[in-house]
């Protein structure tokens, strides 16, 4: 539609040429001609010479506007921007050339340059979808999500099968939380483009949903398209992780490093890998490549002292853990993995204290357990009777929960109650010492002495160091 306007515009214009200009005027149609001929067939270097010519008979904004298109196709944006101007400055005041201006300063990542046009060109021409996509694709980049949304809503209603329209409203909903909202729009780019970094997002909203078994087929598809693509294998990673299959996110962050030896997140990631694969001197050498690349946030020191606390290295662990929770005050994986370093520090009360800021942020079995155990060894045991309980309120199937309250109610002279538990955990854990060694003396308590002895005798075969002597007290043969 534009070409036919500077067309008709010339043909008129060529009319008021006297006699003597008429040579003239024909070769310029002659140029011309050729020129709207080679665009067409997408000849851009040859149109852009043949508008050349033009312009060296006679400077007009139409063939300065057409130069310009030329350019941006053939992907010289700062001409194309320069011929653009000259057009306005020649009297264009048509809304495709401030659109023109403004999409090459955005293919040249300089937003702030073009939103000035894209509103120009809207002041003109307020029904063009594509204004509306990348005025607020703009806003995209520069992460102004809230003023980039309603732009992208009056995109969609003027054109429904824009596929780029969905396509940053996708991300932009992404970043705004908007998960599902996401999806829905991944659905509908998808349905009219096939591009792979639309599977890309849909992935990620996969993730955020909890699909991760959707977003493995999504990352699959990212990755067949484009297998240099570092992040693509780092959020496949992130789902496998999510399905405990630590060995393929191993895999999949140590592809995204070899493509990107400076990505940190792949690095503090394949660390986690290796922490829940318990290859804990590997998992340091990833913690500390992070730590040097500038990953220096409140998970990094929280599972990085963790994997210290592993390696029994306390002192480090107990400084990283401290330093995570200083970061982040409201942490509870840090205050729980710093109780867990107390307690082997045979720092009960400091256990406690870190169980109950734990608790105080996030009800979890494994904070009320730790906080049990710490109460046990301070001889609180109605206190640890109590945090027994509440883990296995939370996750009625915590073993070890069963076997310390079974303990508890020994210490509290409940002998059935006590016997209950430990038979249950006897049966759930046929080689636990501890088990038989309460449950023998519990036995002894209730005057059966033939079963108490067996007990003490499976518990000393087990390893229990304790029941040796028990057995010579009790006259066990």
């Amino acid at each position: 539609m534009t070409k036919k306007l500077i067309t008709f515009s010339f043909l008129i214009f060529s009319v008021c040429f006297s006699y003597a200009q008429r040579d003239s005027q024909t070769i310029q149609d002659s140029i011309f001609t050729k020129a709207s001929k080679d665009y067409d067939e997408k000849n851009y270097k040859d149109s852009y010479n043949s508008y050349s010519a033009l312009l060296d008979k006679k400077e007009t904004d139409y063939a300065f506007y057409n130069r310009g298109l030329c350019s941006y196709y053939m992907g010289d944006y700062k001409a194309a921007i320069t011929d653009y101007t000259k057009s306005i400055e020649f009297g264009r005041s048509q809304y495709d050339v401030y659109y023109g201006r403004a999409l090459c300063n955005f293919m040249l990542a300089k937003y702030e340059l073009a939103l000035p046009d894209f509103d120009n060109s809207l002041s003109i021409k307020n029904d063009y979808n594509r204004t509306y996509t990348y005025k607020a694709a703009s806003y995209y980049y520069l992460g102004k999500y809230a003023e980039a949304l309603p732009l992208l809503d009056k995109a969609a209603s003027l054109q429904s099968d824009f596929e780029p329209t969905y396509y940053y409203r996708a991300m932009i909903k992404y970043y705004l939380n908007d998960f599902a909202g996401c999806l829905a729009d991944c659905n509908v780019a998808l349905s009219l483009n096939k591009y792979y970094d639309t599977y890309f997002w849909r992935g990620l909203a996969y993730i955020e949903l909890k699909r991760y078994k959707e977003s493995l087929i999504d990352y699959d598809t990212v990755i067949a398209n484009n297998p240099k693509y570092a992040k693509a294998y780092y959020n496949r990673g992130l789902a496998y992780y999510e399905l405990a299959d630590y060995a393929k996110s191993l895999d999949d962050n140590t592809n995204s490093i070899k493509l990107d030896p400076s990505f940190t997140k792949a690095y503090y990631n394949r660390a986690l890998c290796k922490y829940e694969l318990k290859h804990y001197a590997e998992a340091d050498k990833d913690f500390n490549s992070a730590f040097s690349l500038g990953y220096k946030d409140d998970k990094l020191y929280c599972w990085r002292g963790a994997n210290y606390y592993q390696l029994q290295n306390y002192s480090s662990a107990l400084e990283d853990l401290n330093k995570s929770i200083l970061l982040n005050p409201n942490y509870e994986t840090a205050f729980y993995n710093r109780c867990l370093v107390k307690y082997a520090l045979n720092d009960y009360k400091g256990c406690v204290e870190d169980c109950n800021s734990a608790l105080n942020l996030t009800q979890t079995a494994d904070s009320y357990y730790m906080r049990g155990a710490s109460r046990f060894l301070l001889q609180d045991y109605n206190g640890s009777l109590d945090d027994f309980n509440g883990a296995l309120n939370i996750k009625p199937d915590y073993k070890l929960a069963v076997l310390e309250r079974g303990v508890t109610y020994f210490m509290l002279e409940k002998d059935d109650l006590a016997l209950n538990d430990l038979n249950t955990s006897i049966i759930s854990n046929p080689n636990s010492s501890r088990a038989y060694y309460y449950r023998g003396l519990t036995k002894k308590y209730k005057n059966d002495l033939n079963g108490s002895c067996a007990d003490l005798k499976k518990a000393q075969s087990l390893g229990d160091k304790y029941a040796g002597d028990d057995l010579i007290k009790n006259g066990c043969k």
